[in-house]
């Protein structure tokens, strides 16, 4: 096979996947494996999920178009699949989700215990339709201890693991990032499915893995734990731009616009960056003379190089510090990073033709193959779009299919 013929292939072609979730930190998961090449089959209720209908939480809005049983959020969650709607609670339904499970690799629900148990699709029966299963089970916090049967979302999460406290003392708490978490667990739960493939793989071994809001946001914050664990102490919650060491801050430009910086060790990148700003002068001055001395002194410092900043717009700053060997970038707008250079230089942002939204930038998959492609983009399925479709490779014919449906057991 040619490497061209290789490269046209996926990571994950001939994978089944079979999901019965809803919101992203599950359906999330079930994305990303069809962006590998994994074929998933979202099943719905008749009636859809809830991320079809609910696009605005808080200051959140999840604008909708003028779409029916569409939101952005629920593209996000169930890009790259089939779906069908199917009420499981039925024997019939039942019966169908058994053939899509029989011949499955992967199963996927978020699903809260009690509801899997009622509706039988906890681990011990789907294992009992397939040993072979891989069963990926995502929760809110994990499936022992007092909240194992509690729901979770996404602040929840970021509350529990100490995120949000991390945000700022000196006001209420704000959440750092909008559907991060839930994006975090979808990329564990990803990662556990492909990990227990290889396991039944090597070993014949189907399993239940089991990732969770509240244990990917704890692994996200490992160092903060860690050195909370090691000192003994609280993490300050404080941070404010001239409370850092001058060549690890943001600053603003002349234009208004702002630049972070990341030099270290610091001592190293002094010189440079007071060269940079020409305001070599600062190396004379006794006060800013070591790293400790530049941190006690902090205010006077940051009044100096302030200034300095403000003389000049954002680009020339940064082919200036550019020049000196310094890492400076710009903050960047989040729109203005659907047109960055090396966004899409390395296709990490992709044109795509959407149905329904015509042209847009979209994030691409983050992982270069050598030898396989990742990263597909067709849109997310309209409810029950391939009921029929998915009924009729298991073998029901279509007065079968009018008869289910006109029984309400499919749409």
């Amino acid at each position: 096979m040619s490497t061209e013929q290789r490269i046209g292939r996926r990571p994950l072609d001939g994978v089944q996947v079979v999901e019965v979730g809803v919101w992203h930190a599950g359906p999330g998961a079930g994305a990303i494996l069809a962006d590998l090449g994994a074929e998933v089959v979202k099943v719905e209720a008749l009636a859809g999920e809830p991320e079809r209908y609910q696009g605005n939480f808080g200051n959140f809005d999840n604008f909708t178009p003028d779409i029916d049983d569409w939101t952005p959020l629920y593209e996000l969650s169930n890009r790259n699949k089939r779906g069908m709607c199917l009420d499981i609670a039925t024997p019939e339904g039942q019966e169908i989700l058994a053939e899509l499970v029989a011949g499955a690799d992967v199963f996927l629900s978020n699903l809260r215990e009690p509801s899997k148990n009622k509706l039988a699709i906890d681990y011990a029966s789907i294992r009992s339709l397939n040993e072979q299963i891989i069963y990926l089970n995502v929760s809110g916090f994990g499936p022992a201890g007092p909240m194992a049967e509690a729901g979770g979302f996404d602040p929840l999460g970021q509350a529990l693991s100490g995120m949000l406290y991390l945000s700022g003392k000196d006001q209420e708490p704000r959440l750092p990032q909008r559907i991060i978490l839930d994006q975090l667990t979808a990329i564990s739960a990803a990662f556990a499915a492909v990990t227990a493939l290889h396991c039944r793989e090597r070993d014949g071994i189907g399993q239940e893995v089991h990732v969770s809001l509240y244990g990917s946001a704890i692994w996200l914050t490992h160092m903060n734990l860690l050195s909370a664990s090691i000192s003994g102490v609280e993490l300050d919650n404080n941070w404010v731009r001239t409370t850092q060491p001058p060549l690890r801050t943001t600053y603003q430009c002349g234009d208004g616009e702002w630049i972070m910086g990341t030099n270290h060790p610091e001592v190293k990148f002094w010189t440079q960056f007071c060269e940079a700003i020409d305001r070599r002068d600062l190396l004379e001055m006794p006060r800013f003379a070591t790293r400790e001395l530049r941190i006690k002194n902090n205010t006077a410092l940051f009044e100096i190089v302030d200034a300095e900043l403000l003389r000049r717009p954002r680009d020339e700053w940064l082919r200036i510090f550019e020049a000196h060997g310094l890492l400076f970038t710009p903050v960047k707008h989040t729109i203005d990073v659907l047109d960055d250079e090396q966004a899409l230089a390395n296709g990490y942002i992709v044109d795509m033709e959407h149905r329904d939204l015509g042209s847009l930038r979209v994030p691409g998959f983050p992982v270069h193959f050598s030898e396989y492609g990742a990263g597909r983009f067709d849109p997310a399925p309209r409810l029950g779009e391939h009921t029929d479709e998915i009924l009729a490779e298991l073998g029901r014919s279509p007065d079968e299919v009018a008869r289910l449906r006109s029984n309400k057991v499919v749409k």
